[in-house]
C-alpha cells in the first residue's frame, strides 16, 4: 500500500526538524572556524601554496584530467573521435548497451475506450490491439492484445502516513 505525507504529517515532520535544529551552534559574528581542527603541518602546507594553474591540455591530459576513449585533444581543443556525431561516438563507447526503442520500433499504443460493468461485459468483437477497458466491479483495466484480454492492473488506495510511521522512518 502506498502512503503520502499530508499537511498534518508535514507539520509534524517540520516540528521534528525544528527540534533537531534547536541544538545547533550558531555562527558567531566575525568568527571563522571555532576551533583549529587542522594540524600545524596542514597549515604550513596551505601557507606554501601560491596561485595554482592546471597543466596545459595535451593528447593525453585535459587540464589535469585524463582524456578517455573516443575523445582527443588537439591544440587545446577537445573533440569526439570515431566518425559520425557525438551521439554515435557515445553509443560506440557504451559497454553493456541498454535496450532502447526507436520511434520506428513502436508499433502500437494503449487506447482507453471506457468502462464496462464487469470482465464478462468486455467487447467480444471489433477490438484492436491496444484497446483498454475498465471493469467497474473490480477496478481492473484490461487491454486487447490482438487475441485476448490482458489484465493490466487496477485502482489502489493511498493512505496518509501516520506520525508513528514518520518517527520510525526518522530513526531508521
Amino acid at each position: 500500500m502506498s502512503k503520502y505525507l499530508d499537511t498534518n504529517g508535514l507539520l509534524y515532520v517540520w516540528g521534528k526538524i525544528r527540534s533537531l535544529l534547536s541544538g545547533k551552534v550558531d555562527k558567531a559574528e566575525g568568527k571563522g572556524l571555532s576551533t583549529n581542527d587542522y594540524t600545524a603541518a596542514d597549515k604550513a602546507k596551505l601557507d606554501r601554496l601560491e596561485n595554482y594553474t592546471l597543466p596545459a591540455a595535451t593528447a593525453g591530459t585535459l587540464g589535469g584530467v585524463k582524456v578517455g576513449t573516443g575523445l582527443a585533444v588537439t591544440d587545446g581543443v577537445l573533440s569526439a573521435t570515431g566518425g559520425g556525431t557525438a551521439d554515435a561516438v557515445a553509443w560506440e563507447n557504451v559497454t553493456g548497451k541498454p535496450d532502447v526503442a526507436l520511434k520506428s520500433d513502436i508499433t502500437g499504443i494503449y487506447r482507453y475506450r471506457g468502462s464496462v460493468p464487469s470482465f464478462s461485459a468486455l467487447p467480444a468483437r471489433s477490438n484492436s490491439a491496444g484497446d483498454v477497458w475498465n471493469a467497474e466491479d473490480t477496478g481492473m483495466n484490461y487491454a486487447w492484445d490482438g487475441e485476448s484480454w490482458d489484465a493490466l492492473g487496477q485502482l489502489f488506495e493511498i493512505q496518509t502516513i501516520t506520525n508513528e510511521e514518520i518517527d520510525a522512518a526518522l530513526t531508521a
